[in-house]
C-alpha cells in the first residue's frame, strides 16, 4: 500500500532516540546526587549533634568532678585551722615540731594533695608535712602567698601552675588565710599536682580527640586532660567569655590549636575558674566520615552504573549503525589487501572447507580454476593438484599423495617446500587460527632459490680461490726459504768467527720468524674451513709444561728475564687432550710475555679445579712485568691481523695472529681465555681447559736436540729441481749418514728407480715434465718390488690438503719445507723400518 505519510529518515530516529536516552540518563543522575547530597547533610547534622551532646555531657562530668574535690580540699584547709591548735602554746608561740605532725596528720586524710604547709603572712615556710618524711618543703611563690594571706575573709586561692621545689612535675598551691592565738596573719597551703587534676578532668575521657581544660578567666590555662606540661600556665589566644560559659557546646575556634571545634564551658564554684570541653570538627564527623564514604561510594557507583548504561546504549544505537558500513568497508579492505599481497593466500574453516582466497593463489595453481569456491573442502583441491602434479601416476599414488598432503595440512604447523611440474619451487607456511581453522600463504621462491644456490657457488669458489692462493704463496716462500734456512744451517756447522755466526743466528731467527707466520696463516686458514681437528691422547700436563719452559728459557735468558714454572702438587699426573695444540698454546703466551717485556720477569703458573663429572679444569697462567695493555684496547686483543697498540706492533713486530689463533684453538678444546692487564705494570693470560683425568702416569721421552742416528746407512734417490735445495738436501742426508742420488723432474726419478736399488725416495711434488705425485703413481704402477718402494714427500706444499694429496697418490709421508733435519730423520726412520706391504 502507498501512503502520503512521510517515513522517517533513519537518521532522524536515531537522533531522536539518543536525545531521549541523554535525558532519561541525566535525570537519573540528578536524582541520585539529590538523594546523596541529602543523606549527606543528615548525617552531618546527626554526628554534630551527638558530638554536642557528648561534649556538654563531658564538661559537666568534669565540672562536677572538679568541684566535689575543690570541696573537700577547701574543707580540709579550713579544717586543719582547727586541728593547729594545740600546736600554739600557752604563750601563742607555734611548736614547729608539732604543727608538722599535725600537718602530716591532716595531709594523709587524701591522697591527692603532695604536701601541706604553714607558712606566715610573708610566704615563709613554718611547717610543712612533708618534713615529717624527710623530704625538703617546697615554698609557694611569695606573691601569691602575701596575696593569699593579706586576704580580708578567708576563702580558697588557687594559684597558676608552679614547678615545686625537688619535684619534677607543675603543681597548683590552694591557700586559705588563718589567725594565730596572738592575732598574726598565717596561710594554710595545700600542694595540689595538676598531674592528679588532669586525672579528675580525664577520668571518663574515652572520646578520641576530646581535650578538657581547666582554665583562669583571664584565659590561662591551669590543668590539662589529656596532661600536657609544656602547656600549662600559657595564656590562650581568647579568653572564654563568661556569657558563653553556660555548658552549651558551640562551634568556635579550639582552645589549645585553634582548629575549628566544638566547645562547651561551666564556670566552677570558684571565682575565676572554669572547665572547657572542646572537641575538634574533624574528630567529631570521624564517625560519620565511614558513612559519608559509604553514600558516597554508592552514589558514586551508581551514577558510574547510570552514565555506563547510557554510554552502553548510545553505543549500541551508534554501533547498530555502523555495523554493516563496518562489515562492508572490512570485506573490502580484507579483498583489497589479499588481492595487494604478492604471495598466494588461502583461508580454511575447522571443517576442511574454503572461506576465501586470492588471486595470486589461483594464479600460483592453475589448475584450480574452476573448482576454488567458497566451501569447497580442502580434500577436493589436494584431488586437483595430484591429478595436476602426477598425471601419470596411478589412482592409489595419487589418492596417496592427496593423505599425505591432507595430513600435513592438519595435524603440522610450520612451512614446506614443493616443486611445480614447470620448475617453480613454492614455499608454503600454515598456522592454525583460534576457531580451528588453517591459514596458509605461498610463496614462489624460485629466484630465491636461484640466487642463493648462485651465492653458495661463488662462495666456494671465492673460497677454493682463497685455498689456491695461500697454497701458492705457502709453496712460494717456502721454497726459497728452505734454501736459506738449509744453507744457514750448513753454515752454522762451519767454523765462524763471533762476527759472522751472530750474522748467520740473525738470518736463522728472521728465517724461524718468517716460518712461524707462515704457519699461523695456514692454522687460520685450517680453522677457517672447519679443519682443524684435535689430536686426542693421554700426556703428563706437568712434562708438556717443563718442555716449553725449556725451549723458552734459552730467549728469556738472552733478553735477559728470568723464566719460572710453578706446578701445584696436586696437578694430575695424566690428563687426557691434545698436547701438541697445548704446546702451540704456551709457545704462543709465553712467547708474547717475553716479546712485551723488556725487564723483570714472566712466571708460568699450572693448576687444576676439579669439575662435577669427574673431569678437571687445568689453569694455566703466564704473568709479566711487561708493557701492560690500555682497557679499551683489550676488546679487539683476540682479533686477526691485529695488535692491541700499532705502536707495540711496530716496535716489537708480530703479525697479530698468534692471539687469534690461540683463542679458537681454546674455543675447539672446550675452553676459554682470559686476560687481566695494567699499563706499565704488565699483563696476565690465564687458559682454562676442560680436560679428562686418566689414571697412571704417562712416559715422556725428552724431546731429542740432535738427529737421532740413523738404523743404518741408506742410499736414497732425490727428486728436486732447485740447485739450492739439492745443495742442502743432499748436505742433510750425508750428515744422517745416507748416501744420495739427485734428479731434476718426476720424469728422471721414474727412470732412475728402475736402474738400481734404492731403500727410499724423496720425492718433491712440484717439478717440470712430471710432477711428484704423477711420478708416484707410476712408480707404484712398475712391476716388481721397485713399485713398493718407500716414497716421502719433500715439498712446500704443507696445507692439510697438500698431505693428503701426497698420501693418497701412494706415498709414505709427508715433510714440509723448510726441512726440520730432526723431522727429516724421524720420516726416514718410519718409511724404511715399515715400508708398505
Amino acid at each position: 500500500a502507498v501512503t502520503d505519510r512521510p517515513v522517517p529518515s533513519p537518521t532522524g530516529l536515531r537522533r531522536r532516540a539518543r536525545a531521549a536516552l541523554a535525558l532519561v540518563t541525566l535525570v537519573f543522575l540528578g536524582t541520585i546526587a539529590g538523594v546523596a547530597a541529602w543523606a549527606l547533610h543528615v548525617i552531618d547534622r546527626e554526628a554534630l549533634r551527638e558530638a554536642r551532646q557528648v561534649n556538654e555531657r563531658f564538661v559537666a562530668s568534669a565540672e562536677a568532678a572538679l568541684n566535689r574535690n575543690l570541696l573537700g580540699l577547701d574543707m580540709l584547709l579550713a579544717g586543719s585551722e582547727q586541728l593547729l591548735r594545740p600546736a600554739f602554746g600557752a604563750d601563742g608561740r607555734l611548736d614547729p615540731a608539732q604543727a608538722r605532725r599535725l600537718l602530716h596528720i591532716a595531709a594523709n586524710q587524701t591522697l591527692q594533695l603532695r604536701d601541706l604547709l604553714l607558712l606566715d603572712e610573708q610566704g615563709r615556710v613554718l611547717a610543712s608535712a612533708m618534713t615529717l618524711d624527710g623530704r625538703p618543703a617546697s615554698a609557694p611563690p611569695q606573691d601569691w602567698a602575701r596575696a593569699a594571706a593579706a586576704q580580708p575573709a578567708p576563702q580558697l586561692e588557687v594559684s597558676l601552675p608552679v614547678v615545686a621545689f625537688g619535684a619534677a612535675e607543675p603543681v597548683l598551691y590552694l591557700g586559705r588565710s588563718l589567725r594565730s592565738p596572738t592575732g598574726q596573719r598565717l596561710l594554710l597551703v595545700a600542694e595540689w599536682p595538676t598531674a592528679v587534676v588532669a586525672g579528675i578532668l580525664g577520668q571518663a575521657v574515652d572520646l578520641v580527640g576530646l581535650t578538657l581544660t581547666l582554665e583562669r578567666d583571664d584565659g590561662t590555662l591551669v590543668a590539662l586532660a589529656p596532661a600536657n606540661n609544656v602547656l600549662l600556665g600559657q595564656k590562650l589566644s581568647r579568653p572564654m567569655n563568661l556569657l558563653d560559659a553556660r555548658g552549651q557546646a558551640q562551634e568556635m575556634p579550639g582552645r589549645l590549636r585553634g582548629e575549628p571545634a566544638l566547645v562547651a564551658s561551666r564556670p566552677l564554684l570558684y571565682r575565676g575558674l572554669l572547665v572547657t570541653a572542646g572537641l575538634g570538627l574533624e574528630a567529631a564527623l570521624a564517625d560519620a566520615r565511614r558513612d559519608r564514604q559509604a553514600v558516597l561510594g554508592v552514589a558514586l557507583l551508581l551514577l558510574l552504573m547510570v552514565t555506563a548504561a547510557g554510554v552502553a546504549a548510545d553505543w549500541a544505537l551508534a554501533r547498530l549503525d555502523r555495523a554493516r558500513t563496518d562489515v562492508d568497508q572490512a570485506k573490502r579492505t580484507l579483498d583489497q589487501a589479499l588481492e595487494a599481497m604478492g604471495d598466494g593466500f588461502l583461508l580454511c574453516d575447522a571443517e576442511d572447507r574454503v572461506v576465501a582466497w586470492n588471486r595470486r593463489y589461483a594464479e600460483t595453481f592453475p589448475w584450480l580454476t574452476g573448482v576454488l569456491a567458497p566451501g569447497v573442502s580442502f580434500e577436493r583441491l589436494a584431488l586437483a593438484g595430484a591429478h595436476a602434479l602426477m598425471p601419470d601416476a596411478s589412482l592409489e599414488d595419487q589418492q596417496g599423495w592427496v593423505q599425505m598432503r591432507l595430513t600435513v595440512h592438519r595435524q603440522r604447523e610450520g612451512g614446506y617446500e614443493q616443486e611445480l611440474p614447470d620448475g617453480r619451487v613454492i614455499h608454503a607456511v600454515e598456522r592454525r587460527t583460534a576457531e580451528g581453522g588453517v591459514v596458509s600463504v605461498f610463496r614462489d621462491i624460485t629466484r630465491a632459490e636461484r640466487e642463493l644456490a648462485r651465492a653458495k657457488r661463488e662462495a666456494d669458489a671465492a673460497s677454493e680461490a682463497k685455498s689456491r692462493f695461500l697454497a701458492s704463496v705457502s709453496h712460494e716462500i717456502r721454497t726459497p726459504l728452505n734454501a736459506v734456512l738449509g744453507m744457514n744451517g750448513l753454515l752454522l756447522n762451519t767454523a765462524l768467527n763471533a762476527e759472522q755466526r751472530r750474522y748467520a743466528e740473525l738470518i736463522r731467527s728472521s728465517g724461524q720468524t718468517l716460518l712461524a707466520l707462515i704457519n699461523d696463516i695456514l692454522d687460520l686458514t685450517k680453522i677457517e674451513a672447519g679443519r682443524m681437528e684435535l689430536e686426542i691422547v693421554d700426556f703428563d700436563p706437568a712434562a708438556t709444561l717443563s718442555e716449553v719452559v725449556s725451549l723458552l728459557a734459552i730467549r728469556a735468558e738472552a733478553r735477559g728475564l728470568a723464566l719460572g714454572l710453578q706446578l701445584a702438587p696436586d696437578l694430575p699426573a695424566r690428563l687426557r687432550g691434545d698436547p701438541s695444540r697445548l704446546r702451540q698454546l704456551l709457545f704462543n703466551l709465553v712467547g708474547n710475555a717475553l716479546k712485551f717485556t723488556e725487564r723483570g720477569r714472566v712466571d708460568v703458573d699450572a693448576r687444576q679445579h676439579p669439575l662435577p663429572d669427574g673431569r678437571c679444569e687445568l689453569q694455566v697462567s703466564v704473568r709479566d712485568t711487561g708493557i701492560g695493555i690500555a682497557p679499551e684496547l683489550l676488546p679487539r686483543l683476540f682479533t686477526r691481523f691485529t695488535q692491541g697498540d700499532s705502536g707495540a706492533a711496530r716496535r716489537y713486530d708480530g703479525s697479530g695472529l698468534g692471539l687469534a689463533i690461540s683463542d679458537e684453538i681454546v674455543r675447539l678444546m672446550g675452553g676459554r681465555i682470559e686476560v687481566q692487564s695494567v699499563p706499565g705494570q704488565g699483563s696476565t693470560f690465564r687458559v682454562v681447559l676442560p680436560l679428562e683425568r686418566v689414571e697412571g702416569t704417562v712416559a715422556v721421552l725428552p724431546a731429542p736436540t740432535a738427529p737421532p742416528p740413523a738404523s743404518r746407512p741408506c742410499r736414497i734417490l732425490v727428486a728436486e729441481d732447485n740447485g739450492v735445495n739439492q745443495i742442502i738436501i743432499k748436505a742433510m742426508l750425508e750428515q744422517l749418514g745416507h748416501y744420495c742420488d739427485i734428479v731434476s723432474d718426476g720424469l728422471e726419478a721414474l727412470r732412475q728407480v728402475q736402474t738400481g736399488p734404492y731403500d727410499l725416495v724423496l720425492m718433491d711434488v712440484q717439478m717440470p715434465h712430471m710432477d711428484g705425485e704423477a711420478a708416484t703413481r707410476a712408480i707404484r704402477a712398475l712391476p716388481g718390488p721397485v713399485a713398493r718402494i718407500p716414497i716421502v714427500a719433500m715439498t712446500a706444499n704443507a696445507m692439510v690438503q697438500d698431505r693428503a694429496a701426497s698420501l693418497a697418490a701412494g706415498m709414505n709421508d709427508h715433510v714440509a719445507k723448510p726441512i726440520d733435519l730432526n723431522l727429516l730423520a724421524q720420516a726416514i726412520e718410519r718409511a724404511v723400518l715399515e715400508p708398505p706391504g
